[in-house]
């Protein structure tokens, strides 16, 4: 998982369950999209409450290290 400066752990699992699910229906190969989901549970885990460190895709792809590998 990505490193990140971590404040509560609410609804990161939520977050990499959702992330898992998108980047497979968007065609992700299962390492991308794990990667994918391992960087929305992180960031989810950046900000107070169920929702508010959950991030956009162009983010979350960056963090994962997938900013810029096509689908």
């Amino acid at each position: 998982a990505p490193l990140v400066r971590a404040v509560d752990g609410t609804g990161a699992g939520d977050a990499f369950a959702a992330g898992l699910l998108s980047a497979l229906l968007t065609g992700r190969p299962q390492e991308e999209a794990a990667r994918f989901a391992c960087a929305a549970g992180a960031l989810a885990t950046t900000a107070v409450g169920a929702f508010e460190g959950v991030r956009g895709a162009a983010e979350t792809l960056a963090l994962a290290g997938l900013e810029g590998v096509p689908t």
